[in-house]
Formats: C-alpha cells, sequence, structure tokens
C-alpha cells in the first residue's frame, strides 16, 4: 500500500488539478511538514532539577521560518542611512579608543590583544600606547656579571659524559704543549753539532743582541768600532815586515807553534810537546805506504 504521506507530498510539489486536490482531501494534509508537540517539562519546584531540550535553543528559528520557502533577511540595527566607506570609523569611535588605550597606560596595564580586523586608527593608537610605555617603564639596572663580560654570557662546554669543560684551562695546556714542542725540536736540531758549532751560534746571538740595541750612526769615539778596524791586517801595510807578533782577539787556548810529523787526521799536539816521538811508527808507515800507491799510480798513467 503507498505511503499516504509521500503521495500527500508529492501531489503538494509536483501535481496540479482535480487529482492533486482528491490525494490532498483525502490524506487530509495542506502539503506543508507538521512538527510534534513537545511536551512541557516538569515543574522545576517538585524536583528541583531542570531539564533543557537542545532543540530550545532556537525558538526564533522554529517559529518564524518553516523550512526552505523563506530567505533570511539581515537588517541594519542603526537608524543611519546611506552609504558607508570601508576602512574608517567615526570620530567618536577614535576618541573612544584612544581616551581606553590612554586610560590602559596610565594604569599601568597592557592593552588586550583584539582579534579580528582593526582600523587604521586603532592600530595607530596601540602602537603609541605601546611607545609611551616603554618610554615610561623603569629601566632596570645592567647585572655586573653581564657588564664585566660585554653583556654576553659565557658559553659552557661540556665532554660525552657531561663534565664541564674549562676552555681557558685547555688553552693554556694547548699553549705550554706547543711550546715544548718547539723547543724540542730546536734541541734536535743542536744534536748534531759540536761545541765549536754551539759556541758559534752562541756568539752569533750574542752579538746580534748587541747589535739590536746599537744606533745605525757610528762615531769617533766609539770604542768597538776602532778596536774592530785596528785588530784587521792588510798585506800593503808598511809594518808588516817587522812585526813578529801577530794581534789576537780575546783570550786563545795555547798551543804548540812548532812543527810537528803528520798524521791521518792532522791532530797538532799538546801545546807542552817537547818534540820526541813516542809512538810505535804505525803512522808513519800507514803515510808512507799511502805516498807509496800515489806514486806507483801516476806512474802507472803516465803523469811525471
Amino acid at each position: 500500500m503507498p505511503n499516504p504521506d509521500l503521495q500527500s507530498y508529492i501531489a503538494s510539489r509536483y501535481l496540479s488539478g482535480p487529482k492533486a486536490d482528491a490525494i490532498l482531501a483525502r490524506t487530509g494534509g495542506d502539503g506543508k511538514p507538521k512538527r510534534k508537540k513537545k511536551k512541557s517539562a516538569p515543574e522545576a519546584a517538585s524536583t528541583g532539577l531542570v531539564f533543557k531540550d537542545d532543540s530550545d535553543a532556537w525558538p526564533n528559528a522554529a517559529t518564524t521560518s518553516d523550512g526552505e520557502d523563506e530567505a533570511q533577511v539581515v537588517a541594519d540595527s542603526s537608524g543611519s542611512s546611506g552609504f558607508k566607506k570601508v576602512g574608517t570609523a567615526s570620530a567618536a569611535t577614535t576618541r573612544a579608543s584612544e581616551a581606553d588605550a590612554a586610560a590602559a597606560d596610565n594604569a599601568g596595564g597592557e592593552v588586550e590583544f583584539k582579534a579580528g580586523l582593526r582600523t587604521k586608527e586603532e592600530m595607530r593608537a596601540a602602537r603609541l600606547a605601546r611607545e609611551e610605555r616603554r618610554r615610561t617603564a623603569p629601566s632596570s639596572p645592567p647585572q655586573p656579571a653581564l657588564m664585566e663580560q660585554g653583556g654576553e654570557e659565557e658559553t659552557v662546554y661540556r665532554d660525552s659524559s657531561g663534565r664541564r669543560i674549562d676552555v681557558h684551562a685547555a688553552e693554556r695546556e694547548a699553549a705550554l704543549h706547543e711550546a715544548e714542542q718547539r723547543r724540542k725540536a730546536a734541541e734536535r736540531k743542536t744534536w748534531t753539532q759540536g761545541l765549536a758549532q754551539q759556541k758559534a751560534a752562541k756568539e752569533a746571538a750574542s752579538q746580534l743582541a748587541s747589535v739590536r740595541d746599537q744606533t745605525v750612526a757610528r762615531r769617533v769615539t766609539d770604542a768597538e768600532y776602532n778596536r774592530h778596524f785596528k785588530d784587521q791586517l792588510h798585506a800593503d801595510d808598511p809594518a808588516l815586515a817587522f812585526l813578529t807578533k801577530k794581534r789576537t782577539q780575546g783570550p786563545a787556548k795555547p798551543a804548540y807553534k812548532g812543527p810537528w810529523p803528520p798524521n791521518r787526521f792532522n791532530i797538532p799536539p799538546g801545546y807542552r810537546w817537547d818534540g820526541v816521538d813516542r809512538s810505535n811508527g804505525f803512522e808513519k808507515l800507514l803515510i808512507e805506504r799511502k805516498h807509496a800507491l800515489t806514486a806507483q799510480e801516476q806512474q802507472a798513467r803516465g803523469k811525471p
């Protein structure tokens, strides 16, 4: 059997004429949906509880609108008429916002942030209020620790276990280690030098140190300068014919001044040697054999 509500809805929406009137008369509907009546809530005085339905929140919509047939109309609550420019506000609104900002500034509180669109005047008033609070706010005295560190906090370094690393101590230790390495490298260079080379190097260093403190200009009263030129020997000096004692520069060890027999290393005897050869004659035989081989080689090559 067909649904009478469906037939009534189709007849009211899509049919016309005697057939539609007959269907509507038979079903007893006028084509509009009917709403069920809601039972009244029990008395609050009897139980002390009040039950509210969610549909009660929209009483105006139920009474003023029956569905999708009627369109909603937005009415202007203000009594003014005419066109208004977008983004502008009245002078009264601007003065009120400025007064609120000034009152909040005087009270020492911050202006509450307003969500949504704001006009140019409201943004300007908020900016002026922030600047005024910044100027009038008491400046906090700088902390002495930050002043000593130049306004910056020291960075804390830690190792993998979480222990704090002293950067300054590590830098000092690295500098000491580098200086020790340089000292050892300089010491290794002197391992291949003899006493004479080390003495010459020390004398050269001391001479450079003394020259570093002297000026470029030299005068006739400079004793060291005059002594240096007096100790020089020249080939065209007429006094060399009768000078038998050479000038010595500084203290010197005594040495043997006469001739001595040759040896393999050309080592001179001590200054106390009396001229007597007390060896077993090995050096003499060795040198004679060396000279004989040299002469034999020269004869074999045809050299005189």
